[in-house]
């Protein structure tokens, strides 16, 4: 007899992901295979108002390059050496954010919000406050799976107003991931192209910023329209009549006193505020680079921990738990530059970019950067992380870009777009899932919730594309 029978409980099934790790390794695979295929190829290149830009017309082909099957082990220790400076970005920062997390600032300031406003009206105020934490987190420091340690600690309070699920869930979920695919100052994806675009890390930020708080404010009105509808009638809710006992994750309104906010976590949280300020100031206007940034988050981070009376010992074990957390994130992008050294080590980049090219010759600029756009949307499906995914298939985007009559600028926008949107959708992302299940919120129910905000949000995106194009952003 079967275990469901022996029980009377159906089992779930778990959910279907695919290990990115092992993903990119057969994409270093596939190169290899491809390199039989393709010739090897490559463009004269010239630098041209400081940036190094392929020069139209020049492809040849190249005879003789050899490709042996032990470049497929060589291209890891490769890429990891190519995309170190990420690497350690990744690594030290997600220590410093440790220090603040152990501290308790983040979690005492959701606190002392929902706090204040709980009581206040219909508990409405409370949603679109937490909304925009989450936004702010995901559009200007790239928070989704650092803001995953904090979502347990709304989803209750936002059962407890008496909303249902998926309006719990929405919140944290649409105001990181909606706020990260639109975020001006997202290194993982508006900075990290800007460097591989050789574009003055976060410029163009005027459109950016337009383009972050027009789409973060519509999804939110979506968010606020399904939210008052389930206030107003619970049988309105997606999930009402499923039997879904929620019960055990309510929690009350009352002073949680282990994170009450202390004068220590005021100090931080501003520390914190002044150290992205000072990143992205120093990147706009001093030419700090990513040692620059690392090295500002470092100190800032040790800084809390003295203000928080945090011992050397802890301190370091704390940064060390932090980096483990990222380090799977970090070793992504590693494996992702792999992809990059193998096309160029088989020379194989300029001849993709030429067949391209062709592909697209004729097309409208618009329609170019719409492309881009929805191949971007495509790839997120397999490669989920920004970062990995921009060390991937930037370096053939921009010059891609370059032939084909779209600017820098315009090319990171729409990987930008393409990159970010889809994650609300997107089943092979973990964050997402792991979103979902803190509110007990089946994938099925929330597409049905999410789904027309995600075609409006596909809509809005290529409308900023052609907005971008006509005002030649660049």
């Amino acid at each position: 007899m079967s275990t469901e029978a022996k029980t009377g409980v159906k089992s779930e099934k778990k959910p279907f992901t695919i290990n990115p790790y092992i993903l990119l390794f057969c994409v270093i695979c596939l190169v290899f295979v491809m390199s039989f295929f393709i010739p090897a190829g490559s463009f004269e290149r010239a630098v041209i108002d400081g940036r190094t830009q392929v020069v139209p017309g020049s492809f040849h082909v190249i005879e003789g390059v050899e490709v042996s099957l032990f470049d497929i082990f060589r291209a890891v220790p490769y890429g990891l050496i190519g995309a170190s400076g990420i690497i350690y970005l990744v690594l030290l920062v997600g220590g410093a954010l440790a220090i603040y997390n152990k501290i308790g600032a983040i979690p005492a300031a959701i606190n002392a919000l929902i706090n204040t406003l709980g009581s206040k009206g219909d508990g409405m105020l409370v949603v679109v406050m937490i909304y925009w934490l989450f936004a702010l987190l995901g559009g200007f420091l790239g928070f989704i799976e650092a803001s995953i340690p904090f979502v347990p600690l709304v989803v209750p309070v936002i059962l407890s107003l008496g909303f249902d699920p998926i309006t719990a869930v929405a919140a944290p979920t649409l105001g990181a991931m909606i706020g990260f695919a639109l975020g001006p100052t997202n290194f993982y994806s508006v900075g990290i192209s800007h460097i591989i675009a050789e574009l003055p890390m976060y410029s163009g930020i005027g459109l950016r910023l337009v383009v972050y708080f027009t789409g973060t404010f519509t999804a939110m009105m979506w968010l606020m329209r399904y939210a008052k509808r389930v206030k107003k009638d619970p049988t309105q809710s997606y999930m009402y009549g499923m039997g879904i006992d929620v019960s055990d994750l309510t929690a009350s309104l009352k002073d949680n006193e282990s994170t009450k906010m202390t004068t220590v976590h005021v100090i931080t949280l501003v520390m914190l505020l002044g150290t992205f300020f000072a990143v992205v100031i120093g990147m706009m206007l001093y030419d700090w680079g990513l040692n620059d940034m690392t090295a500002a988050f470092l100190v800032t981070g040790i800084a809390a921990g003295i203000l928080g009376r945090m011992k050397p010992s802890e301190m370091m074990n704390t940064m060390m738990e932090g980096a483990k957390i990222a380090l799977p994130g970090a070793l992504v992008v590693g494996l992702a530059r792999s992809i990059q050294w193998m096309l160029e080590n088989t020379m194989m980049l300029d001849s993709i970019i030429h067949g391209l090219s062709q592909m697209l010759y004729g097309l409208t600029p618009t329609a170019s950067a719409i492309g881009i756009f929805g191949a971007v949307m495509v790839i997120n499906f397999f490669i989920t992380s920004a970062s990995g995914k921009a060390l991937a298939i930037m370096p053939i985007i921009i010059p891609l870009a370059d032939l084909i009559g779209v600017t820098r600028q315009q090319a990171v926008l729409a990987y930008q777009f393409g990159d970010g949107v889809v994650n609300i959708v997107c089943f092979t992302y973990g964050s997402l899932l792991i979103y979902l299940s803190y509110g007990k919120v089946p994938l099925t129910k929330w597409y049905r919730f999410v789904w027309p905000l995600f075609l409006m949000l596909i809509a809005y995106s290529i409308i900023f594309l052609a907005i971008a194009v006509a005002m030649n952003y660049s």
